[in-house]
């Protein structure tokens, strides 16, 4: 959401789903700021922008973390005051775009100079469109239409869905969901996760670009998740006559 947020500012925003895609994606296109939570899976224990720190043209590289109250409880590996910054969730969409146009107003001349540009932009210009490529309502395009689309054409990037007070998360990598999360008043994750989000009609759906590393934690296709998932949702149907009947 954060993503879609400064690429409707007109910022140009690389995306990734965990700190190996994030480490890949800076060496390639060194980033003017980094944006992160403070736990990302995979991390293996150490702070990877600590690592990230110690690249080639990294190393004065700003970073905006993305706090929660157990972040905040104790002190973050590799912070650094005077050029780091945290932002406590829940957070104002303004605060948010003050500490990025603080940040960025800090670079070089010449960096702050092209940033500046760019954050000028009322709409994104055809250079620095938004990260979003297909967004829309559930209930125009269901989510079984949606990963069928997102395997066929190989896509790789993050699938948001919100549902009242539900929000998904499903990362694709060539269209083959590998880690899935679910967060409301019940939590899932993995297949569980994408058999619960399979059953929602309503809501919003947003699908971002951008590099998803990490491993495969689901280890099966999307086409047998939605298989399954539509077994598990008509042996959930039949169930249910079944107790109207007994009743």
């Amino acid at each position: 959401m954060v993503a879609t947020l400064l690429g409707q500012r007109g910022y140009l925003v690389n995306l990734a789903g965990d700190a190996q895609g994030a480490l890949a994606c800076a060496v390639k296109v060194p980033p003017d700021l980094v944006i992160t939570t403070v736990s990302l899976p995979a991390v293996d224990g150490w702070s990877w922008w600590e690592r990230m720190h110690t690249l080639p043209d990294l190393g004065a590289t700003p970073i905006l973390f993305l706090t929660g109250t157990a972040d905040d409880a104790s002190p973050i590996r590799g912070f650094e005051s005077t050029r780091d910054q945290r932002l406590h969730k829940p957070f104002r969409v303004e605060n948010l775009e003050k500490i990025v146009s603080a940040q960025l107003a800090r670079l070089p001349e010449t960096q702050s100079q092209r940033t500046a540009r760019i954050a000028t932009v009322e709409k994104p210009s055809a250079g620095h469109r938004p990260l979003s490529a297909l967004r829309g309502n559930l209930d125009q395009i269901g989510v079984p239409s949606l990963l069928t689309l997102l395997e066929m054409e190989h896509k790789t990037g993050i699938l948001l869905l919100e549902q009242d007070d539900n929000s998904a998360r499903l990362f694709l990598r060539r269209g083959r969901i590998i880690r899935a999360e679910v967060d409301g008043p019940e939590r899932h994750l993995g297949a569980a996760a994408v058999y619960a989000a399979l059953d929602w009609t309503l809501g919003q759906f947003d699908f971002l670009v951008g590099d998803v590393g990490g491993i495969d934690e689901i280890q099966t296709s999307t086409t047998f998740l939605l298989i399954e998932g539509a077994r598990r949702s008509d042996e959930l149907e039949h169930e249910k006559v079944r107790d109207k009947v007994g009743s």
